[in-house]
C-alpha cells in the first residue's frame, strides 16, 4: 500500500471506530461489539463531581450560566431520585457502587454495629464498604482513577485503591480547593496511561440548605458559587484533555447531588420517641443514634432474648403513638428501602415525617423549631413521601454535545452502571446493571 494510501486507510479506521463507540455510548449497539484493539480505541475521560444538598429546582431560582449550558448541550435531570435514606454518606455510597443499604453497608452518617461493638461517626475508609465501588470496578478492568473527598473512599477496597487519592477529609478546605486538587492532580500525572475516571466534591450548598433553609437567599447564591466553580473546572479539563487526546477521545462532565433538602418545622427527641431514658443510652439497656431524619434502636442483647424482644416491641409502641414518624423493626422494613443490613441496622428504625428532624436538646417528644433551634433544612425522608429529596444529574460531552435532553425520573443507582458504561468496563457484580440511557 502506498504511503498516501496508508494514511487514508488509517483516517477511515480511525472515523469507522470513532462513530462505533458513538452507537455504542447512544445504546445501539452492545459494548462487546467493539472488537478493535485496546490501544487504539478511543479512550474516555470521565471527571464526576457531586455537589451535596443541590435539590432539583436550585437550578430554575439561581443564576447559574455553566449548569444551564450543560443542560442546554448535554443530556440531565432534576429528578435524580436518592436511596433511602436521603443522607449523605448512604447516598454517596450507593451512587458509588450502585448498591442499596443492605448491600453497600453504610446505613447512617454515623452507624453502630453490632459485629464489632464499635460505631463510626462520618467515617471515611473503603473498608467499610461491602460492595465494590466504581474507582475499584475501573481500577480493576485496567482505568487509572483519581479520587479525592469522595465519601468513604480513602484507603484500599479489596486490595484495590485509585492511582490518586486523598488520605482523610479536611474539612478545611473550600470546595474551589477540592476541585483544584481534581484538575491539578490530572494536570501532574505523567504516566503513560492516562487518567479516566477523577472524581471530586463539593459541599456548599449541603451546609447552607442545613443553616439557612433550601427556600432561601443564601442557598441560591451557594449554588451560583458552584456554577462558577464548575466552569473554571472544565475550562482547564478542556484544556489538558486537549493536550492529551487521540483521535476518537471523549470528555464527559458529570455533576450529580446525593439528595435534596426540605424545611424544618419540628424538632423530635429521639429518647422520650422511643421511651428510654437518655441515661440509659450506650448503657446497658440500648444505644439509640440519629442522623437527621433517621433515628436507630440497639437493644443490647446481654439480657435474655425473651426480655430483649419485649423491650424491642415496647420501644415501637411507645412511638406509634405518634403520627409524624413511621416506626419499624428490623425485620418488618418497607423493601423498597433495601435497608435491613443484619448488623449495622438497628432493633427500631425511625423515619421522620416532612418538616421534622432529630434534635436532642427537644424538651418532650416534640416542640416547634423555632423553640429548640438547630437546622432550618434537613433530608433524609423517603423519596416515594417527599419528592423534594430528588438530585440532579447533569452529563455534558466535549467535543460532541449530547443534544440537550431532559431525561425525566432516574435513579441514584443507575450511576455505577452509567460510568461504567462511559468507560466501556463491566460494572461491579453487586451492582444495579441498568445505566442511565439517553
Amino acid at each position: 500500500m502506498t504511503d498516501t494510501g496508508t494514511v487514508l486507510f488509517l483516517k477511515v479506521m480511525n472515523y469507522i471506530k470513532k462513530y462505533l463507540f458513538v452507537f455504542v455510548m447512544a445504546g445501539f449497539l452492545p459494548l462487546n461489539s467493539m472488537s478493535f484493539a485496546a490501544d487504539d480505541a478511543p479512550r474516555n475521560v470521565v471527571v464526576w463531581i457531586s455537589i451535596d444538598g443541590v435539590r432539583g429546582d436550585y437550578f430554575g431560582r439561581s443564576e447559574t450560566p455553566f449548569f444551564d449550558r450543560m443542560m442546554r448541550e448535554g443530556v440531565y435531570s432534576l429528578a435524580l431520585a436518592p436511596v433511602f435514606p436521603s443522607l449523605t454518606f448512604p447516598n454517596h455510597v450507593s451512587q458509588a457502587t450502585g448498591a442499596t443499604v443492605d448491600q453497600h453497608g453504610i446505613p447512617m452518617n454515623a452507624f453502630y454495629d453490632r459485629a464489632t461493638g464499635r460505631s463510626y461517626s462520618f467515617p471515611g475508609q473503603s473498608y467499610l464498604l461491602e460492595a465494590e465501588p466504581i474507582w475499584v470496578t475501573t481500577e480493576r478492568q485496567g482505568r487509572r482513577t483519581a479520587v479525592f473527598d469522595w465519601v468513604i473512599s480513602y484507603g484500599a477496597f479489596d486490595g484495590v485503591k485509585p492511582a490518586y487519592q486523598g488520605s482523610s477529609y479536611a474539612g478545611w478546605k473550600t470546595d474551589r480547593e477540592r476541585v483544584e486538587q481534581v484538575v491539578e492532580t490530572w494536570a501532574a500525572d505523567a504516566h503513560d496511561q492516562p487518567l479516566q475516571l477523577l472524581m471530586g466534591y463539593m459541599d456548599g450548598p449541603d451546609a447552607v440548605g442545613h443553616a439557612r433553609g433550601p427556600n432561601s437567599r443564601e442557598v441560591e447564591e451557594s449554588v451560583e458559587k458552584a456554577d462558577g466553580i464548575m466552569g473554571d473546572l472544565v475550562s482547564r479539563a478542556i484544556n489538558l484533555f486537549n493536550e492529551r487526546k487521540q483521535p476518537g477521545d471523549q470528555l464527559y462532565i458529570m455533576v450529580t447531588s446525593d439528595h435534596g433538602m426540605s424545611e424544618v418545622e419540628y424538632t423530635v427527641n429521639p429518647y422520650y420517641l422511643s421511651g428510654i431514658a437518655r441515661e440509659d443510652s450506650g448503657g446497658d439497656e440500648a444505644i439509640v443514634l440519629t442522623s437527621g431524619t433517621i433515628a436507630h434502636v440497639f437493644i443490647h442483647n446481654t439480657m435474655d432474648e425473651a426480655t430483649r424482644l419485649a423491650r424491642i416491641n415496647a420501644v415501637v409502641e411507645e412511638a406509634r403513638q405518634h403520627d409524624f414518624v413511621d416506626v419499624y423493626p428490623h425485620d418488618d422494613m418497607p423493601e423498597h428501602w433495601g435497608y435491613n443490613h443484619p448488623t449495622r441496622v438497628g432493633d427500631v428504625v425511625f423515619s421522620l415525617r416532612k418538616g421534622y428532624t432529630f434534635n436532642r436538646g427537644t424538651r418532650g417528644v416534640v416542640a416547634p423549631r423555632s423553640e429548640t433551634g438547630g437546622h432550618i433544612g434537613m433530608h433524609g425522608y423517603d423519596v416515594i413521601d417527599n419528592p423534594e429529596m430528588d438530585g440532579v444529574f447533569l452529563l455534558w460531552r466535549y467535543p460532541e454535545p449530547l443534544g440537550g435532553h431532559d431525561l425525566g425520573a432516574t435513579q441514584a443507582l443507575q450511576l455505577h452502571a452509567t460510568v461504567a458504561r462511559l468507560l466501556d468496563v463491566d460494572p461491579a457484580p453487586t451492582a444495579y446493571p441498568q445505566p442511565i440511557l439517553w
